[in-house]
């Protein structure tokens, strides 16, 4: 008795099952931490965002104002908090090794990662020190840090701004017009 051969169609859409299941598996492997972390020297690009080599990291659950955000000091002077907040990002990584651990792909194909340097959470660092607001849409973990910075005046906290949301809403205009500098981190 002979089989019969299978369709194309049943062929293509068994690959497809099986590349669907595979992708939920390392998706659920690097979630949990058992994927090989990235090490080595990375550079801040902006306020949340750092490169190593070719790959750019988006630091999870944070968000830093916008390279070209402003911000009001507790003296009422307006100030660069956007780059403020990409010299203490580059103040905590230069220098170090950081080991940042994958947890997803954002919409930029940016790679979302926690990343620490002997031992400390560059995230958390980032909060705490008033440089960028935890990303409430994107975890809970830096609420905390980030009640603590407010608390002590520190960074953003110090005066009057807008979130790096807010600011990236009034102003999204002019990134989709492509009015950002060649080589800035993407938004968000």
């Amino acid at each position: 008795m002979s089989r019969k051969p299978r369709s194309l169609l049943r062929t293509v859409a068994d690959a497809a099952v099986f590349l669907s299941l595979l992708a939920m598996v390392l998706l659920a492997l690097r979630q949990a931490g058992w994927l090989a972390a990235e090490q080595g020297q990375f550079i801040a690009i902006d306020g949340d965002s750092l490169r190593k080599g070719d790959s750019e990291y988006r630091l999870h659950a944070i968000d830093a104002p916008e390279l070209h955000q402003t911000c009001m000091s507790s003296s009422g002077s307006d100030y660069p908090c956007g780059r403020e907040a990409q010299k203490a990002l580059r103040q905590l990584v230069s220098g170090q090794t950081l080991t940042c651990r994958i947890l997803e792909t954002d919409r930029y194909d940016r790679l979302v990662a926690t990343c620490e340097a002997d031992g400390r959470d560059i995230n958390a660092a980032l909060v705490r020190q008033g440089w960028a607001v935890a990303y409430r849409a994107h975890g809970l973990d830096y609420i905390a840090a980030e009640a603590e910075a407010r608390k002590a005046r520190r960074g953003i906290w110090q005066g009057r701004f807008q979130t790096p949301e807010e600011w990236r809403a009034a102003h999204r205009a002019r990134v989709i017009q492509g009015s950002m500098a060649e080589g800035e981190a993407q938004p968000d």
